[in-house]
């Protein structure tokens, strides 16, 4: 088993965190290899030397972008054969630790969120970003909890680089820093004139306020979708959220703190297999937390690609 802990994860403190629950979580974690690096390009190195010797069981200790960042490295290292059998599992040291949600379904330890049941894992799909960059470079991320375009996105961009004010709060209280970000994704960010097209549908005009493409329906801390979590099945939800006002904005937030979207005002919900996204200008893609800038995106999913502690 490899063990890859994120130290910088939840605001600098995950380190500290994982350091005074390691002896409690021991039991959970037999004849495991450690690994602390907050570098995505040296977990991909250890994933990979791990998976050369025929490990098949591997755990995220940090927050939404160590989960990632490990589920990533798996995907592009695993043999085609070995990928299926690979099981992945986390400890959640982060800041709002999405993939641990619903938390009444995960187990806890000293207050941390576990998914360490090798024995009951379930397959999971891992969502596919195509992207064309500024410089009109086709690259790929992969997802595994969700992703987004417009105001989340924004947020998300501004929580990972902060400004002087964020920094401050990140540090002292993560969740009022993302209400921090959040609000200021609000304010700044500008209803997109798209064109987005899913499945064999043809293409149509779409001003994207907010679009969440989701396998897990929460996000951003206290907020989630009305969408089911379906780990399996080939497919996510899509939720839009058209060019309402401020106060429009405003409501859906409230909403969804309460796990209400489909059906209000400004609204559009469905189920797909591939969406895509064209503007004229670029936009920011966030998946799992990470941002990218777009100036083209299409998203699709992997079926049942790897398997996840339940």
């Amino acid at each position: 088993m490899l063990v890859i802990v994120n130290p910088t994860a939840g605001a600098g403190r995950a380190l500290g965190r994982w350091r005074r629950a390691a002896p409690r979580l021991r039991p959970y974690l037999p004849a495991c290899v450690t690994v602390e690096t907050a570098d995505p390009r040296h977990a991909r190195l250890a994933v990979a030397a791990q998976l050369a010797r025929g490990e098949t069981a591997f755990v995220a200790a940090g927050g939404d972008g160590t989960v990632n960042f490990v589920a990533t490295s798996i995907v592009e290292s695993a043999p085609a054969a070995l990928l299926p059998r690979v099981t992945l599992g986390a400890i959640g040291l982060g800041s709002s630790n999405d993939f641990h949600k619903p938390f009444r379904h995960a187990t806890r330890l000293d207050g941390i969120p576990c998914r360490l049941d090798f024995g009951h894992a379930v397959p999971h799909d891992v969502g596919v970003l195509a992207y064309e960059d500024e410089r009109r470079i086709w690259r790929t991320r992969f997802w595994i909890l969700n992703a987004s375009v417009g105001i989340t996105a924004e947020a998300n961009h501004a929580f990972n680089h902060p400004d002087a004010a964020l920094r401050s709060l990140k540090r002292v209280l993560p969740s009022a820093g993302m209400a921090y970000a959040a609000i200021r994704g609000i304010l700044t960010h500008r209803a997109a004139d798209m064109t987005l097209a899913c499945d064999d549908r043809p293409p149509g005009a779409a001003r994207v306020r907010n679009l969440g493409i989701v396998k897990n329906p929460h996000f951003a801390g206290v907020l989630r979708y009305d969408s089911p979590y379906q780990p399996n099945g080939g497919r996510f939800s899509a939720h839009l959220l058209e060019d309402v006002s401020l106060g429009g904005v405003a409501r859906t937030l409230i909403g969804l703190a309460r796990g209400r979207f489909t059906g209000r005002r400004g609204t559009r919900s469905w189920r797909a297999r591939r969406l895509a996204l064209d503007a004229d200008r670029p936009f920011t893609v966030e998946v799992d937390g990470e941002t990218v800038t777009a100036r083209r995106a299409r998203f699709s999913v992997l079926p049942a690609a790897l398997q996840v502690c339940a």
